[in-house]
Order: C-alpha cells, then sequence, then structure tokens
C-alpha cells in the first residue's frame, strides 16, 4: 500500500514536470531568419490607371505585421499624408516606390541572406505587393511608378536571393497572371492552355494572389486598405489558424479569404484567391513567437470581432464558429488597442498586459467610433461568415481567371506594329525590285561597251549615249532599291519603345543608333 501511495504521489508530482519537458520540446525549433520586402505603389507607370488610394496604407500594415513577428524588413511606399500620420514608422524608413530603390532593396536583401544562410540559419523571405497589376501578350506584370515588373522577371530576382523558401503574396488585379500565363498574345483558351511560369517552377517559392481580374482593385474606406490586403493580414494575425497549431499554412489562408468573402453577392467585389505552397512544406508563416502575446476569443464567445488601435487603424477582422477557439497575436503595447463586435458595437479595450489575454479578461466600453464606407452595403457583408475547421476541409479551389481583354494601349502598340510589318515588307519587296533592276541595267551597260570592228563613227556615238542611259538607269535603281530596303528594316526593326533610340554629336559629325530586342 505503501508504495502504490508512493508511486501515486510521484505520478502526480511527475506530471507537471512531464508536460512542462514536452511544452520545452516543443519550443525547440531550428534557428530562422525571416525576411520581407514590402511594396505599395498607388501611382502605376501605366497612365490610363487611375491612382489607388490605401496601397500605401496596406504596405504600413504589413510593416507593423512583419516587424512584429521579428522580420528585418524593406519598405518601399509613397505614404500620403494621412498614412503618415498613422505610420511614423513607416515614415522613418520607407524609400520611393521606383525602380532604383526596389533594386537597391533587393541587393540588400541579397546580402542579407546570404549572410544568415553561410552561418547555417534556415531562411525564410517574404515579397509582399500592393498596387496596379495588368496584363500585356499574355503575360502579367506588377508596376511601380516607373517601370514594369513582370512575372518573369520577378522570377529572375527570386532566383538570385539564396533563400530556404520564398513567399510571394501580391494583391494587385490580375495577379494570377505572375504565376500563369496564356502564352503569346494572351489570347483566351482553355484551361489546359495555362502555362506555368519561371516564379512557380521555383520549387522554393509559394505564392498568394487576389486573382481578381476586375479593372478597378478592391478597396474600401472603412478598412482603409485593400478588401484582399486586409483579409490576408486578418489571417496571418491568427485568425486563420484554424487548428491552433500556431502556424497559418496555405490552405488555411486560401479558404479563409474565400470564407470571409462567401457572403458577398456580387463577384465584382469579391476578389478570388490562388494559393500555392512552395515544395516540402505547406506554411505560410509561422506565428508562434507572435503568440506568445497573444488574445484569446473563446469558443463560447463566439462572432464578428474587429481589432483595432486608437488611431482607427483597423488591424483586423476575425469571426470564430461556436466551439471554435482562436489566439491572435496582440500589436504592440506602445498604443492602445481596442476589441469591438461587428454586429452591436460593443467595445473592449485590451490592456498592454499580461502576456495573455482572454476576451472573458476585458472589460466592456462605450464605443467611440461607428465607421461606414461607400460600398458599405456589399463589404459589410465580409467575415459575415464564420471561419472553422470545417471551412478549410470545404474549400476548393477557384478556376483560373479569364485574361481580361487588352488595354487600348495594347491595341494601339499591336496595331502600329502590324503596320509597321506591312510597311517594312513592302519597302524589301520594292528594294528588291529595285536592286533586280539596277543589276539588269549595269549588265545591259557592260555588254553594250563591247565595240564591233567596222563600227562607224555614228553608231560609235549612239551606243554610248545607250550605254550611259543605261548606267544613269542602274544607279538610279541601286539607289531605290537601297532606300526602299532601308526603309524596310528601320519598319521591321525598330523598337517599339522610343527610349531605346540613342544619338551622339560630335565636332566631327554625329550617328544616330537604337537599341532593343526584336
Amino acid at each position: 500500500m505503501r508504495r502504490a501511495g508512493f508511486l501515486g504521489v510521484a505520478a502526480i508530482v511527475m506530471i507537471p514536470w512531464l508536460r512542462s519537458s514536452s511544452l520545452m520540446a516543443q519550443e525547440v525549433r531550428p534557428a530562422k531568419a525571416t525576411f520581407a520586402l514590402i511594396v505599395g505603389a498607388n501611382q502605376s507607370v501605366d497612365a490610363n490607371l487611375a491612382p489607388l488610394k490605401y496601397a500605401d496604407d496596406d504596405a504600413a500594415r504589413y510593416l507593423d505585421l512583419f516587424r512584429l513577428l521579428g522580420a528585418r524588413t524593406y519598405l518601399l511606399t509613397r505614404l500620403d499624408d494621412n498614412t503618415r500620420r498613422l505610420h511614423p514608422q513607416a515614415v522613418a524608413e520607407a524609400e520611393e516606390p521606383k525602380r532604383a530603390h526596389f533594386d537597391r532593396a533587393v541587393e540588400q536583401l541579397e546580402q542579407a541572406v546570404a549572410q544568415a544562410s553561410s552561418r547555417g540559419v534556415e531562411t525564410i523571405v517574404y515579397l509582399v505587393y500592393a498596387g496596379h497589376g495588368n496584363v500585356t501578350n499574355g503575360q502579367g506584370y506588377i508596376t511601380l511608378e516607373d517601370t514594369r515588373i513582370t512575372g518573369a522577371e520577378l522570377a529572375q530576382i527570386v532566383k538570385r536571393i539564396p533563400a530556404t523558401r520564398v513567399h510571394v503574396i501580391v494583391d494587385a488585379c490580375a495577379s494570377y497572371f505572375l504565376a500563369y500565363s496564356r502564352g503569346p498574345g494572351g489570347e483566351r483558351r482553355a484551361l489546359e492552355g495555362f502555362r506555368a511560369s519561371a516564379l512557380t517552377e521555383d520549387t522554393r517559392v509559394g505564392v498568394l494572389l487576389s486573382t481578381s481580374s476586375a479593372r478597378e482593385s478592391h478597396e474600401w474606406d472603412a478598412f482603409q486598405g485593400g478588401v484582399f490586403s486586409h483579409e490576408v493580414r486578418s489571417g496571418l494575425y491568427g485568425a486563420a489558424d484554424a487548428n491552433g497549431d500556431g502556424a497559418v499554412s496555405y490552405r488555411e489562408i486560401a479558404a479563409f479569404v474565400a470564407r470571409a468573402n462567401a457572403a458577398v453577392p456580387n463577384e465584382k467585389y469579391r476578389p478570388d484567391v490562388y494559393a500555392r505552397a512552395p515544395q516540402g512544406s505547406d506554411t505560410l508563416l509561422d506565428i508562434r513567437n507572435g503568440l506568445q502575446r497573444r488574445l484569446v476569443i473563446e469558443g463560447k464567445h463566439a462572432g464578428h470581432y474587429i481589432l483595432e488601435d486608437a488611431r482607427g487603424v483597423r488591424v483586423a477582422d476575425v469571426h470564430n464558429a461556436p466551439g471554435q477557439t482562436l489566439s491572435l497575436v496582440r500589436p504592440g503595447p506602445t498604443i492602445p488597442i481596442y476589441l469591438r463586435t461587428a454586429n452591436d458595437d460593443r467595445e473592449y479595450l485590451v490592456s498592454p498586459g499580461p502576456q495573455v489575454l482572454a476576451l472573458a479578461d476585458l472589460a466592456e466600453r462605450e464605443i467611440r467610433t461607428r465607421t461606414r464606407g461607400a460600398a458599405h452595403e456589399s463589404f459589410s457583408l465580409v467575415f459575415s461568415l464564420p471561419f472553422d475547421n470545417a471551412a478549410v476541409a470545404s474549400y476548393r479551389e477557384p478556376p483560373p481567371p479569364s485574361a481580361p481583354p487588352p488595354d487600348g494601349d495594347d491595341v494601339r502598340r499591336s496595331s502600329k506594329a502590324k503596320l509597321r510589318k506591312t510597311l517594312g515588307l513592302a519597302a524589301l519587296g520594292v528594294g528588291a525590285v529595285g536592286f533586280g533592276a539596277g543589276a539588269y541595267f549595269s549588265l545591259s551597260a557592260n555588254a553594250a561597251s563591247d565595240s564591233p570592228a567596222n563600227e562607224s563613227q555614228a553608231d560609235a556615238v549612239a551606243r554610248n549615249t545607250r550605254i550611259s542611259g543605261l548606267n544613269t538607269a542602274g544607279i538610279v535603281s541601286f539607289v531605290v532599291g537601297g532606300a526602299a530596303a532601308g526603309t524596310g528594316l528601320v519598319f521591321l526593326l525598330w523598337p517599339s519603345a522610343p527610349k531605346n533610340v540613342q544619338v551622339s554629336l560630335s565636332p566631327g559629325g554625329g550617328q544616330v543608333g537604337y537599341v532593343g530586342s526584336f
């Protein structure tokens, strides 16, 4: 009896120790270094696209999220006055979203990742973009203020970065075509006509894309951001972690975004999502370190909640199903944070400490503001359906989108290219005829130069006159043929971008040349 009692007491004493040891074992993880290059561009290099309002806000909020999770960040965006007031840290770090700054940031990122990799550290890189996207000749591209970046070019950039894994998150129209194209000309084809680009052929790369092919990006004043970007960030704060393992998977985030928009009846306001994980790992973002400071919403208090700060910045939306407990990474303690219900506008102050807070621990207070946006009738339905493991299990990947029709600039460029080709071929034909005629006249003049032995003076004068005429005709034919051939080559080879024309002058003369791909 004593031995049994001793063993029972020992077992009781050992249980907490075993639990603690198990948790410690779970916390022992390989060293990782996380990097994020974040780009937000309201203004596009495509002059026909209207400026966006909130791409800079999205970039600043992604900076907050990744910095909160310990990532080394690089930020490219042009902040408007309102965003500058709300995000002073972004003001201190942001560079202009132009190609020179982008190339410099990529170079710095490449060097930092290489250094971490050389020290045996697993490296995770996030490339995040919010702004304009489009398709030309079947190839998708995103834009900075002064250039386009195609999917193929982005793949080459990613290839330079020696990271263990790279996650590409893009909120832009037609972003699907960064990863897949329809071939030259962007013609519409059956589903099997889609081709993987080099971006998705890299097994290290995972992509999360808004596949909406609308000409207008989805932004909502109530979010003060892009709808897709806000949904993704909400999920990455923990709202999409349906199984509660502290990591948001590609399937979870895709299901989360799809569920958030499922109640919106008008597809114009409903962004689709395309998610493809890198080979060997379905994890999009590991948030376990961030969850050391977390807000827990128990399943018995399930509902649609909005997390925002004292400045009115909407950090995240969550909607857990009854019985589904979720944990959210808490923003830093530098500014008061509030949690409010979306339906009845009850509001709770999230105190700076302790590390773990539950909704039941929060004190209800009087509501401060009520936000309404221009697209309220549609976007107010976002997050109206609860999210849980059942939503993840039932999620089905949507079919690929159709390529948007070519814009006016593409049509004009195509028409001009066809006209140049027609004129070029016609001019080459005229040139060939000219050279042929010149050769005929030259040969005829050469044959006429042989004089007979008994030729009279009058015949010699007539023959010389004929030779002179043939030579003149030959010269004119060669000149006309050469000019026509030269014109034809110019029409066929002249590059579409005027900036490729190079002119140089010197005291002794000058030259005109061009550089381009033909």
